[in-house]
């Protein structure tokens, strides 16, 4: 019986850990696009973050939009994926 409690309130809390984990949608202001294909490579190299579900790039306001897991990157993941390829970005406030 005591196994059987302990089974159950550790299958508890891994799956409130899991449930604390949530989608985010943030926008990046992203730098050094100059050409119609930057705004593709821009989403080639966010799609390509763990946890990233949905990206859209805009050439024209420069700023990317991105759905991501939280429990599986960071904004500080996302912005390091951009500079890394040649496009700095910061979080839009």
């Amino acid at each position: 019986m005591t196994r059987l409690l302990v089974s159950l309130v550790l299958a508890l809390l891994i799956s409130s850990q899991a449930a604390s984990a949530a989608q985010r949608t943030i926008t990046l202001t992203v730098s050094n696009k100059y050409c119609e294909a930057c705004p593709f490579m821009v989403k080639r190299t966010l799609e390509r973050v763990s946890g990233v579900s949905k990206v859209s790039v805009s050439f024209k306001d420069k700023t990317a939009v991105v759905v991501f897991d939280d429990a599986k990157a960071s904004v500080e993941d996302l912005i390091r994926a951009t500079a890394k390829a040649g496009f700095p970005s910061e979080l839009r406030g």
